[in-house]
């Protein structure tokens, strides 16, 4: 089985925990001041629908250059920035305004604890992404942040690099060493206005199966074997089966190269309780064994059996799928 990101049970959780907080917020006010926008139960939340309103401001404030007068002047610069000052210390949201801003904060914070590849692969290819505005949005990330810093790092020395979304995502994400964030905090917190778990964003799906040698070669080759046609001739000792080529990969393809961006996120966090060094040497032994069944009795003599980790969980299930895509036969 294979775990993939349930992007409509985000999106459902969102609405429905936007609708009931915002039903308890505004029982008793018709606006959101800016100190109460901080004190959400998440405060993740919360810094992310401040970036949005930052956001907006940059667009309304590039809105009203005119031709007439130098914005770029120095104290032209000045007084914006107080005017942004001012501002932010007097915002005040009715209802309306404030739900999609919510609903937008929520869906990018779950993103950020279950899948923060898709949460920063959706900020670099946003419409007005630019070196100043993730500069901007890392004064409001305190989750999982370390891939911003060093996608920053790498635009700071290569600024080309933004137009290859991808490429650069990936290098970043390769190059960090950080543990992901114990998310428990985060979950309970989201769980005072409406439970949370986590494992309703991911769907299980069955593996691709995979073929082997005999599925192409036909049920009669067994029969055939006495004869040798000229093709066996040419070919001889070069032929490379199917099974050939997956006994040779599981041979060179290390379980760290076959993990994904989310899925070594996913395992440290909810496996390895945040602990990198304890995955990385559960992943250096399995690595060492020599057949399926040495690997999966390791699993469930020192996690399953102890009930560390739930068997039927969509964590396990993926981990152990990794384990059978390594020591495919």
């Amino acid at each position: 089985m294979e775990s993939k990101l349930n992007f409509e049970a985000i999106e459902t959780y969102a609405k429905a925990y936007t609708t009931k907080f915002l039903d308890e917020v505004y029982a008793s006010k018709e606006k959101i001041a800016g100190d109460e926008i901080l004190q959400l139960p998440v405060e993740q939340v919360g810094l992310l629908i401040l970036n949005n309103i930052y956001q907006s401001w940059a667009l309304e404030a590039e809105k009203l250059k005119s031709a007439y007068f130098n914005y770029e002047a120095e104290g032209v610069k000045a007084e914006m920035k107080r005017l942004m000052n001012v501002l932010s210390k007097n915002i005040l949201v009715d209802k309306p305004s404030f739900e999609p801003l919510l609903i937008d904060a929520v869906k990018k914070t779950l993103l950020l604890i279950a899948s923060p590849y898709n949460f920063y692969n959706d900020l670099l290819n946003e419409k007005e992404v630019s070196l100043d505005s993730l500069v901007t949005t890392k004064k409001f990330l305190k989750i999982n942040n370390g891939v911003l810093k060093m996608l920053i790092n790498k635009l700071e020395i290569s600024p080309e690099m933004l137009n290859n979304p991808r490429v650069l995502l990936d290098e970043a994400f390769g190059s960090i060493d950080s543990v992901p964030l114990n998310n428990d905090d985060i979950v309970q917190k989201f769980s005072i206005h409406l439970t949370l778990v986590l494992d309703d964003f991911y769907i299980e799906e069955e593996a691709k199966p995979v073929l082997h040698a005999q599925e192409f070669e036909g049920e009669d080759d067994e029969d055939d074997e006495s004869e040798s046609t000229i093709n066996d001739s040419f070919i001889g000792n070069s032929y490379e089966t199917v099974a050939d080529k997956l006994k040779n990969n599981r041979q060179t393809d290390s379980l760290k190269s076959m993990l994904s961006i989310n899925e070594k996120f996913m395992f440290i966090n909810d496996l390895f309780d945040g602990n990198q060094e304890d995955f990385t040497k559960v992943l250096d032994f399995l690595e060492s064994c020599e057949s399926r069944q040495e690997a999966v009795s390791f699993v469930e003599n020192n996690y399953l059996k102890h009930n560390i980790w739930k068997e039927n969980a969509p964590q396990v299930k993926a981990f152990m799928a990794l384990l059978d895509k390594k020591f495919v036969s």
